[in-house]
C-alpha cells in the first residue's frame, strides 16, 4: 500500500501555503505574529477576512472558522470566508464533504463578482488557491476524475503547473500508462520536488499495475533520493519496506521500519503498525505487542483530517495480533466495529475491499475460534453444560458462515479472488500470510486451486512459489488429495523463509494431521513442530491431536482425564502424550512430545476458593487449554483493550 502523502494532499497545502505566504506576509512592529496584508494585487481582502485567513497560516483551525463564520454571517458573500471555512472543515474536522461545500462556494462567489478568467489585477492568489483545494478535496474524497480536472484547470492559468501530482489520481483510476507518463514529465523538470513526487509515485504505479520487482526498484530510488536531500521521512521508508515485503524480502523490511519510526512522521502510513504486523506473521509476540502499543499515539499526533485514513487498518491489524495469540473474543469485539466502519483510502494505492475482505476472514475465523474456546472449557463441565455449549458454538459458527458470505461477495469481482492469493502484490498487499489459507474453506477448495494456478501463472517473483505451495496445500488437504498436500506442503515447509513462523506452523499443523491420518511416523514430529512456533494453530484449524493419556493421583485423575477426552483439542491416539498427577488439591497436566513437555498447566486448590473437585477438575483442564493452546506472551486485559486506543484532538493543530 504506497501511500500519497507527498504527491497530494501534503505538497498541494505545503507549496500553495508558501507561495502565499511569501507574498503576504509583512512583519509587525510589536514582532508578535504578522496579519497578512496585501503585498501586492492579488492578495486582497478585508480586514476581518484577512486576520481569519492568518489564523489558517497559523494552523489555528478552530479559531479561523469562528472568525470566518462571523465574517461570512456579516457578508454572506465573502469568498475568503468560505474559502477559510473550507480549510477549518478539511484540516480540522476531517469534514470532506463539508469542506467541499465551502470550497466550492468560494469558487461560485469569486467568480460572480471576478469571472471565471480573472485578470492580473484581480486577487487572483486566492483563485489560484480554491481551485487547487478543490481538487486536493475531491482527491480525499476519492473522485479522481475531478480531482484531474481542477488540476487541468489550476494548469491553464498558473504556476508551477500540477505535473507528477497528476500521476496518483490517474493509478487509482488504472490509468496506468498516463500515470508513468504524468511522473517522467515531473521527473524532467528537474525540481527537486517534482523529482520527489514522481518517484514516490512511479513506486506506486509499477506496485499496483503488478511489477513489483520495478516497484522496488521505484522505491529505493524515491528513498535514494531522500536520503541524498538529508529528509527522508516515514513515507520514504514505509514505501520501501512494502517494496520489500512484496518480494518476501522480511529482514530487509524490518530494518527499513525501524528506521521509518526515528523519521519526521508524515501524514499517512504508521511504521508501527506495519511492524506490529510484521512481528504477528513472525510470531514475534511481546515485539508485536509493544509495536501495535505505539500505533494510537504516532496516529494521534497527525493532524485531525487524516487521523481515520488508517483506524480500521489499525483494528485490522490488531484483532489479527490478538487471534493469532489466542483472545478471540477481544478480537472480534474489533472485528465487529471493523466491518461497520471502513477507512478513507484516497490516499492509499489499493483496493479498499481488501481490509474488508481481511477482516471479515478475521471475524469468520474469531468466531469459530469462539465457538472451539466454548467446547473446551464445557469438556470438564456437566451434561447441561455441555448442551449448553454445542448449542452456543452452533450460533458462533453460523455467524462465522454470515461472515464467509460477505468474503464471497466482496472477493468475486472481476481479477479480486485470482488477485487475492497474489501474497505480498498489490492485490493482496495487507493479507496475512497464516489467514489467507481460510479463503479455502469460504469459496471451496476446487476454486481455490484453480484461482491459485492462474495467480501462480502470472508471478515472476523469485520466493512466491512456496507461497503458492503452501495456500494450495489447503486446499488439497479440505479437498481430501492427500498425496497431492503432502507433496506441496513439504515443498512449502523448503521454501519459506524462516521468518515466517505463523504460515510454516500451520503448514506443519496440516502435514501432522495428514501424516497421523495416513499413519505416518513423521506426524510427532509436524506435531511437535507446529506447537513449538504456534500452539494456537490448532484451535485455528480446529484440528485435534492424537493423545494418549498417563495422569496419575486419586479419583480426580479420572476425572480430569474423562474431560480431557471430551476436548475438542485431543483425540484417541499415541502422537503425543498427556502426561500428569492430580489429586483434590490440585496438581499439573502436560502434553509431552518426544523432546519433552510442550506445555503445561497447573492448579493449586489450596490457594483458590474451591468448593467441590469438579471445580478442581474445571480449573486443572481450563489450564491445560489456555497454557498448551495459546502462545507464551504475558498480555494484560488492560493491554488488550489499549491498543484500539482513541485519538485526541488539539484545538489548534499543525497541518504542515
Amino acid at each position: 500500500m504506497k501511500r500519497g502523502a507527498r504527491t497530494t494532499v501534503g505538497l498541494t497545502f505545503v507549496s500553495v501555503a508558501c507561495c502565499l505566504a511569501s507574498v503576504w506576509m509583512a512583519p509587525s512592529a510589536s514582532g508578535q505574529s504578522a496579519i497578512p496584508v496585501p503585498a501586492r494585487t492579488g492578495a486582497e481582502g478585508t480586514p476581518a477576512e484577512l486576520e481569519a485567513w492568518a489564523m489558517v497560516e497559523q494552523n489555528k483551525m478552530i479559531k479561523a472558522r469562528e472568525m470566518a463564520e462571523r465574517v461570512v454571517a456579516e457578508n454572506p458573500q465573502s469568498f475568503v470566508g468560505h474559502l477559510v471555512l473550507g480549510y477549518s472543515q478539511r484540516f480540522a474536522e476531517a469534514n470532506f464533504p463539508r469542506a467541499l461545500f465551502h470550497f466550492n462556494e468560494s469558487l461560485r462567489l469569486y467568480e460572480l463578482r471576478f469571472g471565471r478568467e480573472p485578470g492580473p489585477t484581480s486577487p487572483w492568489l486566492w483563485h489560484a488557491r480554491i481551485i487547487r483545494e478543490i481538487g486536493s478535496t475531491y482527491g480525499d474524497l476519492e473522485r479522481y476524475e475531478e480531482q484531474l480536472a481542477f488540476s487541468f484547470r489550476y494548469n491553464e492559468r498558473y504556476f508551477p503547473k500540477i505535473i507528477a501530482e497528476r500521476a496518483w489520481p490517474l493509478m487509482k483510476l488504472r490509468r496506468y500508462d498516463d500515470a508513468r507518463t504524468a511522473a517522467r514529465e515531473g521527473l524532467a523538470t528537474g525540481e527537486p520536488r517534482q523529482v520527489e513526487i514522481a518517484l514516490n509515485a512511479l513506486c506506486a504505479v509499477e506496485y499496483e499495475a503488478g511489477d513489483e520487482n520495478a516497484s522496488y526498484r521505484a522505491c529505493r530510488e524515491a528513498l535514494d533520493q531522500a536520503r541524498r536531500a538529508d529528509e527522508p521521512d516515514a513515507v520514504d521508508f514505509t514505501n520501501f519496506a512494502e517494496g520489500s515485503r512484496s518480494l518476501f524480502l522480511l529482514g530487509e523490511a524490518e530494518r527499513i521500519l525501524l528506521e521509518a519510526t526515528r523519521a519526521p512522521p508524515t501524514w499517512y502510513g504508521n511504521p508501527w503498525l506495519e511492524l506490529g504486523e510484521l512481528y504477528t506473521r513472525q510470531a514475534r509476540y511481546p515485539e508485536a505487542l509493544g509495536a501495535l502499543k505505539e500505533v494510537p499515539a504516532y496516529r494521534g499526533a497527525r493532524p485531525p483530517h487524516v487521523r481515520d485514513s488508517d483506524r480500521n487498518e489499525s483494528r485490522r491489524a490488531v484483532s489479527a495480533f490478538l487471534l493469532a495469540v489466542g483472545r478471540s473474543e477481544e478480537a472480534l469485539r474489533i472485528t465487529e466495529r471493523a466491518m461497520v466502519m471502513p477507512d478513507r483510502r484516497g490516499h492509499n494505492s489499493r483496493d479498499p475491499a481488501q481490509d474488508q475482505i481481511i477482516v471479515a476472514l478475521l471475524d469468520r475465523r474469531a468466531r469459530r475460534v469462539g465457538a472451539e474456546r466454548a467446547l473446551e472449557r464445557a469438556a470438564a463441565r456437566g451434561t447441561w453444560d455441555r448442551v449448553t455449549a454445542r448449542a452456543e458454538a452452533l450460533l458462533e459458527r453460523g455467524r462465522a458462515w454470515m461472515s464467509g458470505r460477505q468474503v464471497v461477495r466482496m472477493i468475486a469481482v472481476d481479477d479480486r479472488l485470482i488477485g487475492s492469493f497474489r501474497l505480498g502484490a498489490s492485490s493482496s498487499a495487507v493479507m496475512p500470510p497464516w489467514l489467507l489459507g481460510d479463503v479455502s474453506a469460504v469459496i471451496g477448495p476446487g476454486v481455490t486451486r484453480a484461482s491459485i494456478s492462474l495467480a501462480r501463472a502470472r508471478d515472476r517473483r523469485e520466493r512466491a512459489p512456496a507461497y503458492y505451495d503452501a495456500v494450495e496445500m489447503e486446499s488439497a488437504y479440505l479437498a481430501g488429495d492427500e498425496d497431492d498436500a503432502k507433496t506441496l506442503g513439504e515443498r512449502a515447509l523448503l521454501g519459506l523463509p524462516d521468518g515466517e513462523a505463523l504460515l510454516r506452523g500451520r503448514v506443519s499443523a496440516i502435514l501432522a494431521d495428514l501424516a497421523f491420518q495416513r499413519g505416518d511416523d513423521a506426524a510427532v514430529a509436524h506435531f511437535e513442530r507446529a506447537l513449538q512456533i504456534d500452539p494456537g494453530v490448532f484451535r485455528r484449524l480446529e484440528i485435534a491431536i492424537p493423545v494418549s493419556f498417563a495422569i496419575t493421583g486419586d479419583a480426580v485423575a479420572d476425572d480430569v482425564v474423562s474431560a480431557l477426552e471430551r476436548s475438542p483439542r485431543l483425540s484417541d491416539g499415541s502422537a503425543l502424550r498427556v502426561r500428569g498427577e492430580v489429586t483434590a488439591a490440585g496438581g499439573r497436566v502436560c502434553l509431552e512430545g518426544v523432546s519433552g513437555n510442550v506445555g503445561c498447566g497447573e492448579f493449586d486448590a489450596t490457594t483458590a476458593e474451591v468448593s467441590s473437585t469438579d471445580d478442581v477438575v474445571s480449573a486443572l483442564v481450563d489450564a491445560f487449554h489456555d497454557e498448551v493452546f495459546a502462545p507464551r506472551i504475558s498480555l494484560s486485559q488492560q493491554d488488550a483493550n489499549s491498543l484500539d486506543g482513541s485519538s485526541a484532538v488539539s484545538r489548534d493543530i499543525d497541518v504542515l
